[in-house]
């Protein structure tokens, strides 16, 4: 459950940014904020969604070729790497496994280490150090497949 300086933190960056609506998901549950009238926030436990959905192919795939995309489980800032002077987590090319970390998100201070819940080879990196993510947002494309990591 998120405390109240979590929420006011929430409400504070919705006031801020362009966005009209921001839902946050997390393993307890999930809060909505909205603007227009007074904020709402409602906290219900739900499961929690999957960081991968099944993405269009790419141009030409070949034969047999699945691509995936990977996707934010919440809305926060994306970075490629543990710190900034670290190498990044995975680039166009490295070989993922299900439970590889591709990326962090920050929301309210708070990092979540996202996987990449499919086994194959990373073919593009969809966001940028710092970016702003949605949920649900492409953030990396999986070439599915056996790559014997």
């Amino acid at each position: 459950m998120l405390s109240l300086e979590e929420i006011k933190e929430l409400v504070r960056i919705l006031e801020t940014s362009s966005l009209n609506k921001m839902e946050l998901a997390y393993e307890d549950g999930k809060v909505l904020l909205e603007k227009g009238g007074a904020p709402v926030a409602v906290a219900v436990p739900q499961p929690v969604m999957p960081a991968v959905q099944p993405a269009a192919p790419a141009e030409a795939p070949q034969p047999g070729e699945h691509v995936v995309e990977i996707t934010a489980p919440i809305v926060g800032t994306f970075y490629s790497a543990p710190d900034p002077k670290a190498p990044p987590f995975v680039k166009v090319g490295s070989a993922v496994t299900p439970n590889t970390v591709v990326c962090v998100l920050e929301a309210m201070k708070l990092f979540t280490e996202v996987e990449a819940m499919v086994e194959g080879e990373i073919t593009e990196v969809l966001a940028k150090d710092g970016e702003f993510v949605e949920f649900g947002q492409p953030l990396f494309k999986v070439k599915k497949g056996h790559v014997g990591v």
